[in-house]
């Protein structure tokens, strides 16, 4: 179990690194950051998808909804960098956004629910 949780992180890390270097290298070499951004989103989405919420509260399922939509916003940003649209930038930069808000929300909530079960 731990290790399968460790492989998970590696790859949440690893596909978040590729998602932030292919918008770096978007600006010399848009075909190597285009498949880049390709890789990172699966990646991405595969770790999200695969690790759902554990808690019962209403409000930390609703944050795992956006972290959701977050994800298909990362696709949506790799469909338009491949297809050389510039929206891919907006889209890129709202996910980014939603993902940092979930990542803090979602551990205060995960951590409220848990003081709240221990009382």
């Amino acid at each position: 179990m731990k290790l399968n949780q460790k492989l998970k992180n590696i790859l949440f890390q690893v596909s978040a690194i590729a998602i932030l270097a292919a918008a770096v290298m978007h600006s010399f070499d848009t075909t190597i950051a285009k498949y880049m951004l390709i890789a990172g989103a699966a990646g991405f989405a595969a770790t999200t998808f695969t690790t759902p919420y554990q808690g019962k509260s209403l409000r930390g399922k609703r944050l795992f909804n956006i972290q959701i939509f977050s994800v298909l916003l990362v696709c949506v940003s790799a469909y338009l960098m491949f297809v050389d649209m510039r929206g891919w930038v907006v889209t890129l930069l709202i996910s980014a956004l939603l993902t940092l808000y979930c990542a803090i929300a979602l551990s205060i909530a995960y951590k409220k629910e848990q003081q709240g079960e221990k009382e």
